[in-house]
This record gives C-alpha cells, sequence and structure tokens, in this order.
C-alpha cells in the first residue's frame, strides 16, 4: 500500500497534537498540586531525618554514673572483660556469659576489647 505524502503528514500531526496536549495536561497538573508536592516532600523529609536523627542521639557514648550498688573497677594491663567478670563474680551462682552481656550493656561497649586506663562500671545482678 502506497500512501501520499499528504497522509503522512497528517497521521503525524494528530500525533503531535497528542503530545502537546499531554505536555499542556502535565503543566496543569503540576500547577494545581505543586504546594501539596512541596508539602508533601517536605514532610518526608523531615520525618526521614528526624528518625536518623532519634536512632543516633537514643544511645550516649557515656554511661550514667555508678550508682550505690556498682562498682567501678579501673582496667590493668593484660586486664579482660572475662577475667573483670569472673573475679567480681567468683560465687559461680551466674553464667559468666550472662554477666559480661551486662557490663558490656551498662557501660556501651560494642565489643569486648577494652584498653588499660579505662573505668568499668561492674553491675549489680
Amino acid at each position: 500500500m502506497i500512501t501520499s505524502p499528504s497522509f503522512y503528514r497528517t497521521i503525524h500531526k494528530q500525533e503531535d497534537n497528542k503530545v502537546v496536549y499531554m505536555k499542556r495536561n502535565a503543566k496543569l497538573f503540576i500547577k494545581r498540586h505543586l504546594l501539596k508536592i512541596i508539602v508533601s516532600s517536605a514532610l518526608f523529609v523531615l520525618l526521614f531525618t528526624s528518625f536518623l536523627i532519634m536512632g543516633t542521639v537514643a544511645l550516649g557514648s557515656h554511661p550514667m554514673e555508678a550508682s550505690a550498688d556498682e562498682r567501678v573497677v579501673i582496667v590493668n594491663p593484660g586486664d579482660t572483660l572475662w577475667g573483670i567478670a569472673k573475679s567480681s563474680y567468683s560465687d559461680d551462682s551466674h553464667d559468666i556469659r550472662y554477666i559480661i552481656f551486662m557490663i558490656k550493656d551498662r557501660n556501651g561497649l560494642e565489643s569486648v576489647n577494652i584498653k588499660p586506663g579505662q573505668k568499668i562500671i561492674i553491675p549489680a545482678i
């Protein structure tokens, strides 16, 4: 089938009209809903950053001061958390792993690595 150039142009002009119509509708949609889009985006950013800030500020790097029933131990060279826990609770009535967990949790330690001169609070169990 052979088409004439005028037929070809009419088809493509109609498609161009559709594109122009769609662009115009998109611009109208954005103009009508621009305030909603801006407010929603700002609210999303605010909520997202507040959750990030809450997660980082919730855990302090310094533990609270020792209470009356807790002891403060200064780490000596060669000391380990296991040894400190074992010497603090030598009666073997508690699981040593639980005691180490409690010491780490009380002092905000992420690992069992401790340094000489560091102050460790031994919680009362």
